[in-house]
């Protein structure tokens, strides 16, 4: 019987989009190292493990022996380890079309990060607004006649690409707007309904988030 592999998420602190590497961990009864630094730790730890200058997190280490950089790999990484990329290629395509949906988000989002990190509280509020109307919505509504045809976002199980979105929309729950979801109930039962797993609840009630 070989030995259980050793795994270590090493990402910033606090919730963040390395959130949806945990989850997918979780989700699959993954033990790991949940390893989290300052930006001055991961300078530190990067020079002395030889990592180039320029190595963003999350990192993670596999084995001691694999590394893999950056959330996307990671996150394609375990999906096919532990059958979270669908049962076909086709529906691999469609997860890769709702993550690459999810990164064009993560990139609209900036200038509200940039106002959270500036204690710019009036500019986030504006620049969520302008989000949500003209990013966050349009996709939603997508979503919310999807999920009124089927219980998941491909295929007939859960994916890494309905962990992504649980991931995603839960954040923006959290760190911008609690009521947000009210207008899409399908999505937020489907959020509820994830979260309130027999193995993922516990995580999630004993998780410290941040507001970012």
């Amino acid at each position: 019987m070989s030995a259980p592999t050793k795994l270590e998420l090493i990402s910033l602190p606090g919730r963040g989009r390395a959130e949806t590497i945990r989850l997918l961990l979780v989700f699959t009864h993954r033990k790991f190292t949940d390893t989290r630094l300052t930006l001055a730790q991961w300078k530190a730890k990067r020079k002395m493990a030889g990592f180039n200058d320029d190595t963003k997190l999350p990192v993670m280490k596999i084995n001691d022996t694999r590394t893999i950089i950056g959330v996307i790999d990671i996150c394609r990484h375990i999906a096919l380890q532990y059958g979270l990329y669908g049962s076909s290629s086709g529906d691999q395509e469609e997860v890769d079309k709702v993550i690459q949906k999810l990164e064009e988000l993560n990139t609209a989002m900036n200038p509200i990060l940039r106002a959270t990190l500036t204690k710019n509280y009036d500019a986030r509020k504006e620049c969520w607004n302008v989000f949500k109307e003209e990013s966050l919505f349009p996709l939603l509504r997508e979503y919310e006649e999807l999920l009124g045809e089927q219980k998941f976002m491909i295929g007939d199980r859960y994916s890494w690409a309905d962990i992504a979105v649980v991931e995603f929309l839960t954040r923006c729950q959290q760190c911008y707007d609690s009521f947000y979801l009210a207008h899409f109930e399908r999505l937020r039962t489907f959020c509820q309904t994830f979260e309130s797993l027999p193995h993922i609840r516990p995580y999630i009630q004993g998780r410290v988030d941040s507001f970012i």
